[in-house]
């Protein structure tokens, strides 16, 4: 492994921890709930950009690390947040985390 694709695989970790640990805030027209899952998604993109690119040349490691962050962080976010929101509708393991989002400054 190269020391180029040692700070890529690092700066991709640390991409998927920031957008675990960013808090989100209120805006004007987004509540803090709706700003924290945008912030989280766009994270876990990032980073498992970044882990695919340090895995190269080798392909298979490359998909491996990529995968494999897909993979946990949706789990996390199913499991422990209301992060994923499909067709106006939170998605999660736990039930108080269901509830629809806040109006923006609540």
């Amino acid at each position: 492994m190269t020391t180029w694709s040692s700070v890529v695989l690092g700066a991709g970790a640390l991409m998927l921890l920031l957008g675990a640990a960013v808090p989100g805030w209120d805006t004007t027209r987004l509540p803090k709930r709706a700003v924290k899952r945008r912030i989280y998604w766009a994270g876990t993109a990032v980073g498992a950009a970044l882990l695919f690119l340090g895995g190269l040349p080798d392909l298979q490691s490359a998909v491996a690390f990529a995968c494999a962050a897909l993979i946990l962080m949706t789990g996390w976010a199913y499991f422990r947040t209301p992060h994923i929101k499909i067709g106006g509708q939170i998605r999660s393991a736990d039930l108080a985390l269901r509830e629809p989002d806040p109006p923006p400054g609540v």
